[in-house]
């Protein structure tokens, strides 16, 4: 149901402010109106924060999934000092080691720059005070060495191949000072790669040895700061709770209060429900205030807040993902649930499929701490795997595997009654449909409306479906006439209200005769909203093909090779059946939406309104924060 709303607006005394503000995040109460927000940006802290949890996260051994925090609500409110401090140690310890692992990362190129010319026995430093000479070292690649060496022979210069790999010559060249242009022109035609050094004053060999001792410094400096990260794995649970509590506090930070002479107050929409709970919460702090409220004016359109059982509760975000409902009109989600939960296990359609829908789904509501989306989508998958399961008793099927002789319906073998059912339901359900629709016109008092709109086709697909069912030949002789009598004569008085109501508003004959019409041709459109739930066969069946498949394949190898058949045979039905539930899953989720928002909503749902979403604690971290006085919505 819609939880009607309330426009509240609460005056109290300037120092009771922050502790007004508190009580009502904590317990998520009012939702402020625009104009007491303002942007601002997050602190330093809270950002240092963060970046300290993600420094953190990477060294746990065992990833968790979800949020597993939990705290009271006298620890989430103080914020610890030595968190914040933990923070700062963290990153210090961060830094440290980036640093050395900069370091280390230069250590290691220049010893991989030098290690080619290890026999090269002269100290740079000596080299570049040379007064007539210059020494240029660098590499080539074999398939350019002998072009290259060619060029440079017409030059007064000496040359020494220092070392030599499979692919590169590494070369010491000597040249006088005057022939040095000569020499560069030539490089850079030739593909010859310069390397410079530090003006190191040892030989090449001896760098090298105080190279190994500093790599391994900085290796071993890089360990130990690794370490003292590790170290700090047991604070991740503070750390969570810090970036939630600072973030809390800097969404309080964005509320804009308006004052009068005396007072502050803030203006916003309260759950009519929840009332009497903020004036509790007030009363016991022993607050003064002063609260005012009044409903929506007729022309103000208020956030939508809904309030629906445990079953129904998941199926809400499969409609705020078409469109936010409308506070003026009825909530749909208990109806649209039921049709989604029956159509998406028909789609599904097998006892094995469906029994694991339950069994994962329901381990992980219970031993992962979900939230939000992806909490309302593990009960969703956990809700269906039960009509997954009835609907594999009704096909016979588990796993792919027949193991009922002779089922109600046989989606692969003979598919027509299957297709009769999926229409059957397609009927129904738009049948369900056009009675919200009615029912919304009564509530707005456009009567015309709804007989025009939903009475005369609730007429027109009963009648139709009466008649067809007349060739099933489950009538006697003597119901036979009255049953055809009946289905006629509802299929005539539902096109006679469309005649006579759809161009009502029209004042020439010519537009009342358009509008009659163009009334009737709507029938077309109805046609293939029907024919829309022929998607229901469609997925059973080819989840079925898909396991029979897979089933069959695996057959054949498990026979045809001892043991290893085996093996590989049961990994053809592993990787299969996982293969086929994982798109089973994503085909049903998807096309059992697409008949609730286009079939279904699409002939009486409006939607266009926004959540309500109250000043409240920001968890990201977080699972939970025990309030003792906070009572269920």
């Amino acid at each position: 149901m819609i939880v009607p709303m309330k426009k509240a607006k609460l005056f109290f005394m300037d120092q009771e402010s922050k502790r007004v503000l508190k009580i009502l995040q904590l317990h998520g109460l009012i939702m402020p109106d625009s104009q007491y927000l303002q942007q601002s940006n997050p602190s330093l802290t809270l950002i240092e924060t963060q970046k300290a949890i993600s420094i953190i996260e990477k060294y746990l051994k065992k990833k968790s999934f979800g949020n597993n925090e939990v705290f009271n609500k006298d620890e989430f409110i103080e914020i610890n000092d030595k968190s914040i401090q933990d923070v700062k140690n963290i990153l210090s310890i961060q830094d440290d080691l980036l640093m050395h692992e900069d370091i280390l990362k230069s250590l290691v190129e220049e010893k991989k720059k030098i290690t080619p010319f290890e026999t090269f026995d002269i100290p740079i430093k000596n080299i570049s005070m040379l007064t007539n000479l210059l020494v240029v070292m660098g590499k080539i690649n074999i398939e350019k060495k002998d072009n290259f060496l060619g060029a440079i022979q017409s030059l007064d210069l000496y040359f020494d191949e220092v070392s030599l790999t499979e692919h590169e010559s590494y070369l010491a060249i000597a040249v006088l000072k005057e022939d040095y242009e000569k020499l560069s022109s030539i490089i850079r035609q030739s593909g010859f790669i310069v390397e410079t050094f530090n003006l190191y004053d040892a030989k090449f060999s001896e760098v090298l040895i105080n190279l190994n001792e500093k790599i391994q410094q900085e290796k071993k400096a890089i360990e130990e700061a690794k370490e003292k990260l590790e170290s700090n794995i047991d604070k991740l649970p503070q750390l969570k709770l810090l970036h939630d509590q600072l973030l809390s506090d800097e969404k309080l930070n964005e509320i804009k209060l308006n004052s009068t002479e005396t007072t502050k107050y803030i203006e916003g929409w309260i759950r009519s429900d929840q009332v009497d709970l903020l004036k509790r919460l007030l009363d016991d702090e022993k607050i003064a205030y002063e609260l005012d409220l009044r409903d929506p004016l007729k022309e103000e359109l208020s956030p939508t807040a809904l309030k629906n059982n445990t079953f129904v509760q998941p199926f809400e975000s499969i409609t705020n993902q078409f469109s936010i409902p409308n506070p003026k009109e009825m909530d749909p989600n208990p109806m649209m649930s039921f049709w989604y939960w029956i159509i998406f296990g028909i789609m599904m359609g097998d006892m094995g499929y469906g029994l694991s829908m339950v069994i994962i789904f329901g381990l992980a509501l219970k031993f992962l701490k979900l939230k939000g989306t992806v909490k309302d989508l593990a009960k969703i998958f956990l809700f269906t795997g039960f009509t997954a399961i009835l609907a594999g008793l009704m096909f016979g099927s588990f796993f792919g595997i027949t193991v009922i002789d002779k089922p109600l319906l046989d989606p692969i073998n003979d598919p027509v009654p299957m297709l009769i059912v999926s229409i059957g339901i397609g009927i129904v359900h738009i049948i369900c449909a056009l009675v919200m629709k009615f029912i919304y016109c009564i509530r707005e008092k456009d009567i015309l409306s709804g007989l025009n709109d939903a009475v005369s086709w609730i007429l027109i697909l009963l009648g139709i479906s009466l008649y067809a069912s007349t060739i099933a030949g489950i009538y006697s002789e003597t119901m036979l006439p009255i049953i055809n009598y009946l289905s006629i004569g509802m299929i005539l008085l539902g096109a006679l209200i469309i005649v006579l109501l759809n161009g009502r508003n029209s004042k020439s004959i010519a537009g009342k005769l358009v509008g009659a019409f163009t009334g009737l041709y709507g029938s077309t459109s109805y046609l293939s909203d029907i024919l829309s739930y022929s998607r229901i066969l469609a997925l059973a069946l080819s989840s079925g093909v898909i396991a029979y498949t897979f089933n069959l394949l695996g057959g054949m190898v498990w026979n045809s090779i001892p043991i290893l058949g085996y093996v590989l045979g049961l990994l053809i039905f592993i990787v299969g059946h996982v293969f086929n539930f994982i798109m089973g899953l994503l085909s049903a989720y998807v096309h059992a939406g697409r008949l609730q928002y286009l079939e279904y909503y699409g002939k009486f749902y409006e939607g266009g309104g926004f959540l309500f979403e109250p000043l409240q604690l920001q968890l990201k971290y977080v699972y939970q924060v025990n309030l003792e006085d906070r009572k269920n919505k």
